[in-house]
């Protein structure tokens, strides 16, 4: 039996381990730690890329699936499975953070809580995408929160104490939300079942609806819909270091992905016949958080009021009566997780500089760094649409198909995207003011030339990714 999808998971674990065990002292740590996070994420990039290989890009479904056995009383096996929705997901996140390792400032301590909490969770949503039964789907899902809440309570600045603790709670509450749901499932059919038979089992009554309105909020815990989005925007908001900024990100990717495997070709007719009610929460959502971007001068609240906006965009799309967008999906997302990791340390580079330079707001700082601001103004470009990306065409597809499905949904929806791509324009125009710029006051320092080929070579693979989506294995 082959063990790939085990080891995409066993990979990044270790790493974490050898992490926590290397030394101590200051001098060694920091290039100890670095070495091991480069190298398990370069090694588990390598295995996806093979195990991608293996995949027929012509079947649909589940490809890959392997069988273990758990516990014998009671029985349950655990099966992890792969199609190339869900293995298009893991290669993105992996490449990103390999991507964020190179890119991170050497000046910021690697501690072995950040690098070993980040392969931790690298470990653990790799799990997540490649669980195909309900038990070991729910033990990813339950697992990621842990690394989490150590990187936020280590290193956000959180003013607000409660802020925390209710993120936390919200986040528990979820995940004990789908364990009921998932024990009760388990209890009716007593076997531990796939997970794509879910909506198969015959409950009726009052409980089948608590089931899949649990399942629903539970993936509502990991996405930034009102009225609940206050907490998780105050915490990305806080959030100063880059890694922990973009772990934070991807959170709502788990949200997006549990829809996608429950939601809504396996629920009960009885159920999905509330989606339009959860649309239309969608739209007030993406409208609420694209027009305070307006208003909001800090770029990092502007990047999470984007992938905010862009999540639920493909919600919505999840929930549009057809399968074909799922592989749309799929694409835009690898385009989607590789722009929003290089524009998160962009922006962290841009917030650095202007605090060496004592400047109160970041407008005319972009005159002052060549190469910043080209790489700047090429990713937002390709973040709110640039032709060349996969992101544009996928996108394309992605709202035709909800103004074909609903002409008033449609507009509603593009309306939020247009306000979000407004903003990140304005504030990149800001930037690159001449009239701002004072050159009396210049002291930090540019892109590097490693990093601005990092953010070419990225450009380089989306303008490829364009004519062929997965180029890199076919």
């Amino acid at each position: 039996m082959n063990l790939y999808l085990l080891l995409i998971i066993f990979i990044p674990l270790c790493g974490s381990f050898f992490t926590l065990c290397t030394k101590n002292d200051r001098s060694y740590n920091t290039n100890n730690v670095y070495n091991v996070s480069i190298w398990t994420l370069s090694v588990n990039t390598s295995v996806i890329l093979y195990v991608f290989s293996l995949f027929d890009i012509e079947k649909q479904g589940i490809q890959i699936i392997e069988k273990y056995s758990w516990l014998k009383y009671p029985p349950i096996d655990l099966l992890l499975g792969a199609d190339i929705f869900s293995m298009l997901l893991i290669l993105s996140v992996n490449l990103s953070f390999l991507i964020a390792e190179i890119f991170m400032d050497k000046k910021i301590e690697r501690s072995k809580t950040l690098i070993a909490s980040e392969l931790l969770f690298v470990s653990f949503i790799n799990g997540y995408f490649v669980a195909a039964d309900i038990i070991s789907f729910y033990i990813f899902f339950a697992s990621v929160s842990a690394p989490l809440i150590i990187l936020i309570s280590s290193y956000a600045n959180i003013s607000k104490k409660n802020i925390l603790v209710r993120f936390s709670l919200y986040n528990i509450i979820g995940a004990m939300l789908l364990l009921v749901s998932i024990i009760i499932i388990y209890l009716h059919k007593k076997n531990n079942i796939p997970l794509n038979t879910a909506g198969n089992v015959n409950i009726g009554g009052g409980l089948e609806y608590f089931i899949w309105f649990s399942i629903f909020l539970a993936f509502i815990s990991r996405l930034p819909i009102w009225p609940f989005h206050y907490w998780i925007s105050a915490i990305n908001s806080s959030i100063k270091n880059p890694l922990v900024f973009l772990i934070s990100n991807l959170i709502p990717l788990m949200g997006l992905y549990g829809f996608i495997r429950f939601w809504p070709n396996s629920v009960p007719q009885t159920i999905s016949m509330y989606v339009p009610i959860f649309e239309v929460i969608c739209v007030v959502t993406m409208l609420f958080i694209s027009l305070i971007s307006l208003i909001n001068k800090d770029m990092k609240y502007k990047l999470f009021a984007y992938t905010t906006v862009y999540y639920l965009l493909y919600l919505i799309g999840i929930f549009m009566p057809t399968n074909v967008l799922r592989q749309n999906i799929g694409y835009s997302l690898f385009s989607y997780i590789v722009i929003i990791t290089i524009l998160s340390f962009l922006i962290s580079h841009v917030d650095n500089q202007k605090k060496k330079m004592d400047m109160y707001s970041s407008a005319g700082i972009l005159c002052y760094f060549p190469r910043t601001s080209k790489c700047l103004s090429l990713f937002i470009l390709a973040s709110i649409g640039l032709p060349i990306t996969p992101l544009f065409w996928n996108n394309f597809i992605i709202i035709s198909e909800i103004f074909n499905y609903n002409l008033i949904l449609g507009v509603f929806v593009m309306l939020p995207i247009v306000i979000v791509g407004v903003s990140l324009l304005e504030e990149l125009y800001k930037q690159k003011d001449k009239a701002y710029a004072t050159s009396s006051s210049i002291t930090g320092s540019d892109l590097s030339n490693t990093n601005f080929i990092i953010c070419i070579t990225c450009l380089i693979g989306l303008l490829f990714s364009f004519f062929k989506p997965l180029w890199f294995v076919f």
